[in-house]
């Protein structure tokens, strides 16, 4: 029997059972010592309940990313979310674990990072309960009535070409391959790091994304510069991966080049605000800043549906330039003419001032309404009853 937290007055029973560990979370101190007793007296007589061991939550998680690990495309992600919940519940179990336990991290937290990194180690901790929950190694899932903060995806920050000048001569030209390749596919990280020269067909001018975000196989096409950087790669017809570690085996560490490359370059180039996933902004913006269509952007994106590549049209004005010229044009389109006004015999005596007639409160007269005037002789009929 035990007490956790010290000093809580809230206790604990273990025991063990064919070596399995067992902990309950009973209550009061003299409750615990009944509900001990009791369990001792149940597993003499083998009429102890059937349960499964309370597992420790770390030691869970360690084993989950075991059986997973294989099947993640993002294993590191993952392990950085099963550090930060590990250390959170640090000595706990996984049944000890409640909503509010919860709920007093996401709080703590969100006043740390972004809601969206939030948002992804909720995720992370619901899919453990989960599986948790399959096994019958929890009773429920705590995670069930707790909501996701509000993200805002909004944001767009590109690269302008003086900052890409500046970033370029901090990367330097050994890495600079690198950044322009993702400012001219769009490519996202995971994407680009993992690309394997079996995926690239030069002929014809397109890579093939096997499995994307959404779990389906895309295509992205290339054009000169992008073709140029594949030509010229130090990695082709020497190993499977396109931008491979130093020993050729695997993939070049994407969170190692960001932390020892690009992110000092970004740094000393005094650009602010700027990500590696802002080169894909980049190369959206520009797209559509070169007046490319919406669903041309959404296809070289791979977005899987318009409204998210619906952030980029305040980018794009022409539209609403022409749109707004319709005015000048009296809603004709603005070709650069515009026909001349019929012949009017009353047009010199309605231009006079003393003959303009009295427009009664709210009317609209040629566009415009005279329900108020700084003209002394235009009056409204209410003032002048």
């Amino acid at each position: 029997m035990f007490e956790r937290p010290k000093g809580s007055g809230l206790y604990w029973v273990r025991y063990y059972v064919r070596g399995r560990e067992f902990r309950e979370k009973v209550g009061a101190k003299q409750d615990a010592i009944d509900r001990y007793q009791q369990r001792k007296v149940q597993a003499r007589d083998g009429t102890l309940p059937s349960r499964t061991p309370d597992m420790l939550f770390a030691d869970f998680v360690a084993e989950y990313l075991e059986t997973e690990k294989h099947r993640m495309r993002s294993f590191s992600d993952y392990e950085r979310y099963a550090r930060v919940w590990c250390d959170r519940f640090k000595g706990r179990t996984l049944r000890s674990i409640l909503p509010l336990d919860i709920e007093k991290w996401v709080t703590r937290r969100a006043a740390e990072v972004a809601p969206a990194t939030v948002n992804r180690e909720l995720s992370f901790l619901r899919r453990v309960f989960n599986v948790a929950l399959a096994n019958d190694l929890v009773d429920r899932n705590p995670m069930r009535r707790i909501k996701l903060l509000r993200e805002n995806n909004a944001r767009v920050r590109w690269l302008t070409d003086d900052e890409e000048a500046r970033l370029r001569a901090e990367v330097g030209e050994e890495h600079w391959p690198l950044v322009a390749f993702a400012l001219h596919t769009g490519l996202r990280r995971g994407e680009q790091f993992r690309l394997r020269w079996c995926d690239v067909d030069l002929p014809n001018l397109v890579l093939t994304v096997p499995r994307s975000k959404h779990g389906e196989t895309r295509h992205v096409h290339l054009n000169d510069t992008a073709v140029a950087i594949l030509r010229a790669a130090p990695s082709r017809l020497k190993s499977e991966w396109v931008w491979p570690s130093r020993t050729g085996a695997s993939p070049l560490d994407a969170h190692n080049f960001l932390h020892r490359v690009f992110l000092p370059a970004v740094e000393r180039a005094r650009i602010d605000d700027f990500r590696w996933h802002d080169l894909r902004h980049t190369f959206a913006s520009r797209l559509v800043m070169a007046s490319a269509d919406l669903t041309t952007v959404k296809e070289l994106m791979g977005h899987k549906t318009l409204a998210m590549t619906m952030r980029y049209t305040h980018l794009s004005t022409a539209h609403r330039v022409a749109a707004v010229r319709l005015l000048d044009t009296g809603g004709e389109a603005p070709t650069g003419t515009k026909p001349a006004p019929e012949a009017d015999s009353d047009a010199e005596q309605r231009a006079t001032p003393s003959a303009q007639p009295t427009v009664a409160s709210g009317e609209v007269t040629n566009g415009r309404c005279w329900d108020r005037t700084s003209d002394p002789r235009l009056v409204r009929p209410m003032l002048s009853r």
